[in-house]
């Protein structure tokens, strides 16, 4: 009975993530400026409530403060976790984190947001809210937890479900520390 109950939750799951992604995929949206290490920016009309951050630097901050964080890597064309980079609807920049503190080893630098976790941009404030909206649909549900998440204006960042709480505070507070 409780497998059939597990699988009846994972294609609900399934079903309302594709359901999100289509309807973030249709979402209008504007692009803030993001500079990245190698300096090259991705520029559309600027929002009053973003900040031209570098992800690099705020990875590196980050690093300073919590010297578990090992690794990180940003966003691009060719190395996107999702393939979503820069498609409409959804984010126009981020990063993703390892820590070792996690239970999750990088794989020759493949890691995801469960391996420590990110930040990930977006070109307004409304697609913002509407993903961190979307990620509350994954608390607690096991293998697929989206792990501490907070937005702030354009930025969702984000902790992985494996931290203790203090651990996710500690993450979130350095991130918004520095998107702010």
């Amino acid at each position: 009975m409780n497998k059939k109950i597990f699988i009846i939750v994972a294609i609900i799951v399934l079903i309302a993530g594709v359901a999100g992604a289509y309807y973030l995929g249709t979402r209008n949206s504007e692009t803030v400026v993001v500079t990245t290490s190698d300096k090259s920016e991705v520029k559309s009309e600027p929002k009053a409530e973003s900040k031209k951050i570098n992800m690099a630097s705020v990875m590196q901050a980050l690093q300073a403060e919590v010297p578990t964080v090992t690794q990180f890597y940003e966003y691009t064309e060719q190395r996107d976790p999702n393939n979503n980079l820069g498609k409409e609807g959804y984010y126009v920049a981020g990063a993703n984190f390892y820590d070792t503190r996690t239970n999750n080893e990088p794989a020759e630098d493949a890691f995801g947001t469960d391996a420590g976790g990110a930040i990930e941009v977006y070109s307004k404030e409304t697609v913002a809210k509407e993903r961190a909206e979307y990620l509350k649909n994954f608390q607690g549900s096991g293998m697929l937890d989206s792990g501490a998440f907070e937005q702030v204006g354009v930025y969702v960042l984000r902790a992985s479900s494996d931290y203790t709480k203090s651990q996710q505070g500690e993450v979130l507070g350095v991130l918004k520390r520095q998107v702010q």
